[in-house]
């Protein structure tokens, strides 16, 4: 096993761990999370099923690709983070936004049915993640600017929460238009975007387990200032 096979595995081990992690501590704290953070349970719990759902699949089924999970993945996703941004995060949402997010989950189904059909590693696209990650980026943008207008409240929590997302979902975007868009199909270099795909996940991961830590155990959070709870 080579140096980069070894990087990329334990990534993805750090990944998995922290995903797990800040899961069961969701559990362990529910009482005491905000209603987002409650919500974005359910972000945890879909990437933790999909990692084991994905090891099951390569392990005991012999498959070695598993590529085709990734645009169930992003489906589900960005049905989950467009409620939790419109729910919890947002002052409002009138109904064009809405009927543009349909528009953005319809077009997801048609590339992810694209997807799942082609999934031979040297074809693979994932253009379906590249929109998720935009459009996660613009909800994010949306809250700084709303925040910024003083038409939400400033609540350390959820203000950290963003800033996560923010910096975990602009850096996702970037490496999927290189693989995408620049590199797919040169294995050679295709591989090193997958494991910085894999260390900013389990980086991510570890910030939210640790927000999630000190929600649960701490009455008050700051953060540049602001008072939460």
């Amino acid at each position: 096993m080579n140096i980069t096979r070894i990087i990329w595995e334990t990534c993805n081990n750090l990944s998995l761990l922290f995903l797990s992690l800040g899961f069961i501590l969701t559990i362990v704290y529910y009482k005491k999370l905000n209603a987002e953070f409650k919500f974005f349970s359910l972000f945890l719990l879909l990437g933790l099923s999909t990692e084991i759902f994905s090891l099951i699949y390569i392990t005991f089924l012999n498959n070695l690709s598993n590529l085709f999970v990734i645009p169930l993945y992003y489906n589900l996703e960005f049905l989950i983070m467009s409620f939790l941004f419109i729910k919890y995060f947002f002052r409002k949402t009138n109904w064009i936004a809405v009927s543009v997010i349909a528009l953005i989950q319809f077009a997801l189904i048609i590339e992810g049915y694209r997807s799942i059909i082609d999934v031979e590693a040297s074809s693979f696209h994932a253009y379906g993640k590249v929109l998720v990650n935009f459009t996660i980026v613009v909800y994010c943008l949306r809250f700084f600017l709303e925040l910024a207008y003083g038409s939400i409240n400033k609540q350390a929590s959820k203000v950290a929460l963003n800033i996560l997302i923010f910096v975990y979902y602009v850096l996702s975007l970037i490496i999927f238009i290189f693989i995408n868009f620049l590199i797919n199909g040169d294995s050679t270099f295709t591989i090193y975007f997958w494991i910085f795909n894999s260390m900013i996940s389990f980086v991510f991961y570890f910030f939210i387990s640790r927000l999630i830590w000190k929600i649960g155990t701490a009455r008050k959070l700051s953060l540049f200032g602001y008072q939460s709870f």
